[in-house]
C-alpha cells in the first residue's frame, strides 16, 4: 500500500517534539468579560452559606475507609460581606471543628477579595487571615464589624487563587504572583520563606451549588505540614438548617439542627438514653449507585428507627416506641 505523506502531520509532530511543555503544560482558556462576570455572579451566589464534611466522614466510616484514615470534620462558613475598605467583592470565611458549634480552627478566619482579571481571563482571589481574629469571631453574623475588617498586609501575599468556569462548576487553582514561583507547575505556588527555605503550596477548590471540594497542601523545606499525603479532596456539602422537636412521654425538647450530621442526645421514658441524627448524604444503594437522601435516625441502646425524605424536604417525621421526632426546614 502506498503511504500518503501529509506535510501538516509532520509539521505538527515537529512542533510537539520541539515545544512539549508549551503545548501540554496546561489547557488554555479564552473567557471574555461577559463570561467572567457571569462566573463571578455564580461565585457570589454559590459560595456563601454553611458547608459540612460529615457526609464524607459517614461514608468513610460505614462504607470505605481511606488508607490514610478519615478526613477532617469541618463546618465551613462563607459570607459575602460589605467591606469596601478591602474591595468591591469580599468574602469572609471560617472553619469550625466538628460542627457549627465547635471551636474555630486557627488561622481559618480569612478575608477573600475577588476581582476580574480580564487580561488573564480569570477571577483572581487574594486571601489572607485576619489580624486579631478573636475580635472577629463569627464575623458573618456581625455586620457592624465589617467596616473594621482588614487584611494585615495584602502586599505580602505571594499566591492568588485563579477561578474559571468548568461546565457546571467553578474551579480555583493556585498561581504565583511572580514567574519564579510557578516552577512546580499549574495549580502550585512557591517562594522562599523568611527562614530561607522553599515554601510550596498546591491547591484546587471545586465549587458547585451543593458541593465544595477542597484540596490544599503546604510544604516547607520538603516537609508537608498542611493537607493529606494521599492528596485527596475534603468534600464539603451545603448545609440546610432545621428545627427538630422531640416529644417523649415525659415532655418536649426542641433543637436547632442541620441536615449534614446533626446529633442530639436526650432522655426518653424511664431515663432511657436516646439520640437523633439528621443526615443528608449520598447513600450507597443495593444497585451500586449513590442516592442523595435525607435520613432521620432515632437511636437507643438496642434499637434504631429510620425515616427517609427527599433532600431539603420541608419536614421529616419519625415515631417509634412512644417517641415522636419532627424536623422542619427553617
Amino acid at each position: 500500500m502506498k503511504k500518503i505523506c501529509n506535510p501538516l502531520v509532520y509539521l505538527a509532530w515537529a512542533i510537539v517534539a520541539i515545544l512539549p511543555n508549551a503545548i501540554f503544560a496546561a489547557p488554555a482558556y479564552n473567557f471574555d468579560r461577559v463570561q467572567l462576570q457571569s462566573a463571578l455572579e455564580d461565585l457570589k451566589a454559590w459560595l456563601p452559606g454553611e458547608w459540612n464534611s460529615y457526609p464524607q466522614i459517614w461514608y468513610e466510616r460505614n462504607v470505605t475507609l481511606p488508607a490514610e484514615g478519615e478526613h477532617e470534620h469541618w463546618h465551613r462558613t462563607f459570607a459575602l460581606i460589605d467591606a469596601p475598605q478591602v474591595g468591591d467583592t469580599v468574602f469572609y470565611g471560617q472553619v469550625n471543628i466538628g460542627g457549627p458549634e465547635g471551636p474555630i480552627l486557627a488561622r481559618s478566619q480569612v478575608l477573600y477579595k475577588a476581582v476580574i482579571d480580564e487580561d488573564a481571563g480569570v477571577i483572581s482571589i487574594n486571601g489572607q487571615p485576619l489580624a486579631e481574629p478573636e475580635k472577629f469571631a463569627d464575623l458573618h453574623r456581625q455586620p457592624e464589624l465589617w467596616s473594621k475588617a482588614r487584611m494585615p498586609d495584602e502586599g505580602a501575599i505571594n499566591c492568588s487563587f485563579l477561578w474559571r468556569r468548568h461546565g457546571q462548576q467553578l474551579v480555583g487553582v493556585l498561581d504565583a504572583k511572580r514567574p519564579e514561583g510557578r516552577k512546580h507547575g499549574p495549580g502550585t505556588c512557591s517562594y522562599i520563606s523568611r527562614n530561607g527555605q522553599e515554601f510550596i503550596a498546591d491547591a484546587e477548590w471545586v465549587l458547585s451549588p451543593e458541593e465544595l471540594w477542597l484540596y490544599d497542601t503546604n510544604r516547607i523545606g520538603g516537609v508537608q505540614f498542611v493537607g493529606r499525603k494521599d492528596r485527596t479532596h475534603l468534600r464539603l456539602y451545603r448545609t440546610a438548617r432545621y428545627t427538630c422537636a422531640v416529644e417523649t412521654p415525659t415532655g418536649m425538647q426542641t433543637f436547632s439542627a442541620h441536615d449534614r450530621g446533626f446529633v442530639a442526645d436526650f432522655q426518653g421514658a424511664n431515663d432511657q438514653a436516646m439520640s437523633i441524627m439528621l443526615l443528608r448524604a449520598p447513600y450507597p444503594t443495593a444497585s451500586g449507585t449513590l442516592d442523595d437522601t435525607l435520613r432521620l435516625n432515632l437511636n437507643t441502646a438496642n434499637k434504631q428507627a429510620v425515616a427517609k425524605a427527599p433532600p431539603r424536604a420541608a419536614s421529616i417525621q419519625l415515631n417509634s416506641g412512644g417517641t415522636n421526632v419532627t424536623c422542619t426546614l427553617d
